[in-house]
């Protein structure tokens, strides 16, 4: 006869059979159990009862269908709504926090400007003149393209300029322009979107068009 530690055992089984659900393995345990316990025999005989019965059951014909309370649905659908208005607002907060940010670095970014590069075979200068025009660069890369720091003399006073980086295919690329300030030697930071790898030449033209008043090679480390 099985002990309690048997039933225990074989009580999960007791539904299973009911429904006709068990493996042949399953079911020649649960028979050897119940040919010795006739507690176990009992609820097996009634479970079997009741899943016969739920074979005739036609929910069609259920003239009464349970409902939740009607404070039920609200109970639930106010809870979701609370989690779904606090996702948002840790959202917010934290998307905020992150524009917050980003603003900061983009203002240092623009106040402070990017590290500058140290001279070097990547930081090339360029000096040349023509005409009583004498001018003197340094590109220096960065992230964004070419930093331009220029230094220039003998242009005519009020006449507007336009400095450029030239590509291989002569190309121009502008990096900037000004307005010359009598015959004193003008000082400027200029910039380009142009990498200064990718330049064969740097060149200053009247605004507008017209042919440049200087052009010199860009040397190569």
């Amino acid at each position: 006869m099985g002990g309690m530690n048997g039933c225990r055992d074989i009580q999960p089984l007791l539904g299973m059979y009911a429904l006709g659900r068990l493996t042949e393995r399953e079911m020649t345990a649960l028979q050897a159990h119940l040919d010795g316990c006739p507690l176990c025999r009992i609820e097996a005989a009634e479970l079997r009862g009741v899943a016969e019965a739920l074979v005739h059951a036609d929910p069609e014909r259920v003239e009464y269908r349970p409902e939740p309370p009607p404070w039920l649905r609200k109970s639930v659908f106010d809870r979701i709504d609370g989690a779904r208005r606090r996702t948002r607002r840790r959202a917010a907060a934290l998307g905020l926090a992150g524009l917050t940010a980003a603003a900061a670095a983009v203002t240092a970014f623009f106040l402070l400007g990017a590290p500058a590069a140290p001279d070097g075979p990547d930081t090339p200068t360029v000096a040349y003149s023509a005409g009583g025009v004498r001018a003197s660069a340094t590109l220096t890369p960065r992230p964004w393209g070419t930093a331009l720091h220029l230094s220039v003399s003998g242009l005519t006073p009020g006449q507007n300029y336009t400095v450029w980086l030239e590509r291989p295919d002569g190309r121009r690329t502008p990096a900037g322009s000004f307005t010359a300030q009598g015959s004193t030697r003008l000082v400027m930071d200029l910039s380009s979107g142009m990498k200064p790898h990718n330049a064969t030449a740097l060149g200053l033209s009247v605004s507008g068009g017209g042919p440049p008043i200087l052009r010199a090679p860009i040397p190569r480390p």
